[in-house]
Order: C-alpha cells, then sequence, then structure tokens
C-alpha cells in the first residue's frame, strides 16, 4: 500500500508539469512601404502621388491592428510608429526614416564659349549642365562636347539626377558647320578693260574675298567681299603686274584654302620696275609723249633677232595676234621680248631720231 501511494504521487506531480498551460508570445509586427524606390534610399513619391503608404502586419494581438500610414513628401526623413498588446506584453515597432523626394532638379546649360561666328559654332564646343534640388540635394550633371553631326538647328540633351533618382533634361539649341568650303575652278582673264576673275565655290551663299597686290609691293588691298562668282577689277593701272588671292568663307566662318592667280597687264610702258612684266595677249606698248615728235619708230626683239617694226603718230601701239616682218609671218609666243621706242624728229625722210626708251616683258606659257 504505501509502495503504490508513492507511485501515484510521482504521476500526479508528473500530470501537473505537462498539463500546465505555456506563456503566450509577444506579438510580431513588421511593415512594408508601398512606393516608387528611388536612390539612396529615397523614395520618389508612388502612384497616389507625392507620398507613400506604409502597411503593418501585425501578428498575435488581442489589441486592434495597426492601420495603413500615409508619409506625404516631400520630406527628408520621417518615421512611423506601431505597437500591439497581447496577454504576454506589447510590442511596438519603429520604422527607419522615410525619405520622399519626387521633384526633379532644376537644370541650366551653360556653353564653354560664344559662337565663333555670326551665331554658327565650326568646331567642337563643350556644354556642361548644372542644377540645384532642394530636398535630397544634387547627384551628378551631364556634360557633351559636341563634334557634330553638322545642322543649322542641331539639339543636345543634358539632364541633372538628384540623390532621390528624379532626373531633368534641359536641350540647347545651337547651330554647327565645321566643314570648309571648296574653292575650284579660279581663272583669271586680262582684259583691255580690266582683270575678270571667276570661281567656283562649294555655295552659292559662300563669301568670296578677293585681296590684290602690286608685283613688287608687299601691300595688300581687299577688292571684293560679297557672295558672287566673279569680279572684275577694273581700278587697275597701266604696265602693273596685279596678283590676286581669292578665298571663300561659310555662313559659318569655315574658309576655303587661298587660290592666287597672277593678272597680266594689257598695256606695257616704258616705266622702269623691278621687275619684267608678265603680259595678256596682243599687249598695247605705250610711252609718254616725246615733245615735237612727229611720229615714233616701235622696234620689238625675241633675242637678238627683231621681229616686228612699226611708225605710229601717237605714243602707243597695239601688238596684233599676227604679223609680217621681213617676209616671215610672226606671232608672240611664250618667251622674253624687248622693245625700243625712238622720237621722230621732223620729216620721216630725214631720219632724225631721239631715243625716248626701252623695257622688256614676257609672254608667259597658257
Amino acid at each position: 500500500m504505501g509502495r503504490f501511494s508513492a507511485v501515484a504521487a510521482v504521476g500526479l506531480a508528473l500530470f501537473l508539469v505537462f498539463a500546465a498551460p505555456a506563456a503566450a508570445a509577444l506579438p510580431t509586427i513588421t511593415y512594408s512601404i508601398e512606393g516608387i524606390a528611388g536612390s539612396n534610399g529615397w523614395y520618389r513619391g508612388s502612384i497616389y502621388g507625392d507620398n507613400v503608404i506604409v502597411h503593418w502586419s501585425v501578428v498575435g494581438a488581442t489589441t486592434p491592428v495597426c492601420l495603413p500610414d500615409t508619409v506625404s513628401g516631400p520630406t527628408t526623413g520621417t518615421t512611423r510608429s506601431c505597437s500591439a498588446t497581447n496577454g504576454s506584453g506589447t510590442t511596438a515597432v519603429t520604422t527607419s526614416p522615410i525619405k520622399i523626394d519626387d521633384t526633379p532638379p532644376t537644370v541650366t546649360a551653360t556653353l564653354s564659349r560664344k559662337p565663333d561666328f555670326n551665331g554658327w559654332y565650326n568646331h567642337p564646343v563643350t556644354v556642361r549642365w548644372s542644377g540645384a534640388d532642394a530636398t535630397s540635394g544634387l547627384a551628378r550633371c551631364s556634360a557633351v562636347t559636341y563634334t557634330g553631326p553638322e545642322n543649322a538647328a542641331a539639339t543636345i540633351i543634358g539632364s541633372c539626377t538628384d540623390k532621390a533618382g528624379n532626373t531633368a533634361a534641359r536641350p540647347v539649341d545651337l547651330a554647327y558647320d565645321a566643314t570648309p568650303p571648296v574653292l575650284s575652278d579660279v581663272t583669271e582673264q586680262s582684259t583691255a578693260g580690266g582683270n575678270v576673275l571667276r570661281w567656283s565655290s562649294s555655295s552659292a551663299s559662300d563669301r568670296v574675298v578677293v585681296r590684290r597686290t602690286i608685283r613688287g609691293n608687299n601691300a595688300h588691298k581687299t577688292v571684293f567681299d560679297r557672295s558672287a562668282a566673279g569680279f572684275a577689277d577694273k581700278n587697275i593701272r597701266p604696265g602693273a603686274q596685279y596678283v590676286y588671292s581669292v578665298q571663300s568663307f561659310d555662313q559659318a566662318g569655315n574658309s576655303s584654302k587661298k587660290v592666287t592667280v597672277a593678272g597680266l597687264p594689257k598695256v606695257l610702258t616704258l616705266r622702269k620696275t623691278s621687275y619684267v612684266p608678265r603680259v595678256a595677249p596682243n599687249p598695247i606698248l605705250r610711252w609718254g609723249r616725246f615733245r615735237g615728235a612727229g611720229y615714233y619708230n616701235v622696234q620689238l626683239f625675241r633675242g637678238s633677232r627683231r621681229i616686228y617694226a612699226a611708225w605710229p603718230t601717237t605714243h602707243q601701239v597695239g601688238l596684233p595676234k599676227t604679223w609680217k616682218w621681213s617676209k616671215h609671218r610672226f606671232r608672240l609666243t611664250p618667251g622674253r621680248y624687248h622693245w625700243f621706242v625712238w622720237a621722230g624728229l621732223g620729216a620721216r625722210a630725214l631720219a632724225h631720231y631721239r631715243s625716248v626708251g626701252s623695257a622688256s616683258f614676257i609672254v608667259p606659257r597658257s
């Protein structure tokens, strides 16, 4: 009997141990944020605007669960809290700071320099964008060096991004042309009335500048500056040889290579020069009037051979395209010539002459 009582007592103790109720666990609380995730822990609002919604998930609470919290932006950081209670106690959870910025930064653009010519850029130009952001702050802005394509209304788009990931773009318009024009078919024709120049450039709107120098004189003069395909220089001096440089410029200020051509004087005088002039075809030989002269004798030599003679009554003579002298037909061919003038005093039969002078000229190869 005593043994049975002892065993019953042990069994009762075990029953009491296993039958005792366990202590209840504290409530668990988790949360999620409904919003558009940005960069660096920021939110860029939600589909509902510049706010986000905190959703709570509570398990094991006897008190009412937490309702969703709306957090309005912009904000550099705010928190929301939820607490729940059951028989074991209370659990409280606070969110990490919630940062909201759904406003893009303000953006401005700056070009590295002013246009090169007449509102155009004719070599690479850099555009840099800068900005400001009142909430999350600026993260980065773009920079572009524009090298083409060529366009009278090129558009370059750059942007700035804030730390929340909002981006704002700003276009920049510019006119760009870096290709020089091509000047071709430059010709010069010397006439009795002047030197006529003709050319062709890449565009009919190209501006053409013609500068002129007199051979033997380094000074130059601009005699033409506008859009055209030719120019007649009529303001020339007899006996002077002119050298022309021709260059075209497009609307962006790009310039072609210079082309140099020489004008050939149509009229040659006995004036002394520092060079032997090259002449236009069929030149006019002219000299100063000699007092008392009733006529003149003009003689033309090629080397040591006389090939032409004339007795004009005026102080000039024009060489014809061809002529006959000493039973031979002559014309001016490329080479060097020397000419002499004498003034005839009295009757021609008296053959009373006084030397007026002499000069040389060169007939160039065509």
